[in-house]
């Protein structure tokens, strides 16, 4: 019965992948330029500076047809912020809900 419910999830977990795959530093390079995005050292200090968090990181990620950055800020608490912005339009967007989220 566990061996069924291992291979269960597998298709799931590829689902997710499908859903969301963040990009490395060279292919978020690649992909500013072919695309025009924003610039996410930009994207990621004004960030920052609207939440008055120190910026930690950020990483380019495709989620279904959409190019987003996805930040992380540092609050003064402790606390750990994470901003999602449309890489396109440098818009705020809400945050998706999905298992491959932890990539």
């Amino acid at each position: 019965m566990v061996a069924m419910t291992a291979s269960l999830a597998t298709p799931a977990a590829a689902q997710a992948e499908r859903v969301r795959a963040c990009l490395s530093a060279q292919e978020t390079r690649d992909s500013v330029a072919a695309h025009q995005l924003r610039e996410p050292l930009t994207l990621l200090r004004d960030a920052a500076r609207e939440t008055r968090a120190e910026p930690l990181k950020s990483r380019l990620c495709r989620w279904d047809e959409q190019l987003v950055y996805e930040m992380s800020l540092l609050r003064r608490d402790g606390r750990v912020l994470r901003v999602f912005v449309d890489a396109a339009s440098g818009q705020k967007i809400p945050a998706r809900e999905t298992s491959g989220q932890g990539r």
